[in-house]
């Protein structure tokens, strides 16, 4: 039997050096951040062991690659705390508690909707994830246990 061949897609370059959402050639959607390879246990990782700041983290992380709304030129994705804590099944309070770890590590930015858009989204707030939460999630699988436990798990 054969075994598939996986081919990695050479990114280009706005990938490492930055994103700039206003650049004609931008893609139509996405946050520009690097697209790694990672699960959910890294993103705990990154956050000390917490498992709902991981896992909200990973949650943004996610819907980030799915951004369209341009303000102050960077792309924000907007969900509502309910639909959030609904989706990573945190409490209210876990999710508070979570979301202010991830601001204070510098792993997520938030902002309230704009008034103009208000009467789209309603009472929501804006986020997006930092190079900062996609760089330690590379530090992370880096890391020498990391590869040692993936290669052992095939």
């Amino acid at each position: 039997m054969k075994t598939p061949t996986v081919k990695f897609i050479k990114l280009p370059p706005e990938y490492a050096l930055g994103f700039d959402p206003t650049d004609p050639d931008a893609p139509g959607e996405g946050d520009g951040l690097p697209v790694i390879r990672h699960t959910v246990y890294d993103c705990i990782e990154l956050c000390g062991d917490d498992l709902p700041a991981g896992l909200l983290l990973f949650k943004m992380i996610f819907l980030c690659r799915k951004s369209r709304i341009m303000t102050a030129g960077k792309r924000w994705y907007v969900r509502s705390r309910g639909s959030l804590c609904s989706e990573t099944r945190l409490t209210r309070h876990q999710y508070d508690r979570a979301l202010k770890i991830l601001k204070k590590n510098g792993f997520v930015e938030t902002r309230r909707v704009p008034f103009s858009k208000m009467a789209i989204f309603g009472n929501a707030t804006m986020f997006r994830v930092t190079l900062n939460a996609i760089e330690g999630v590379k530090k992370i699988l880096d890391l020498p246990g990391t590869k040692a436990s993936k290669k052992s798990a095939k």
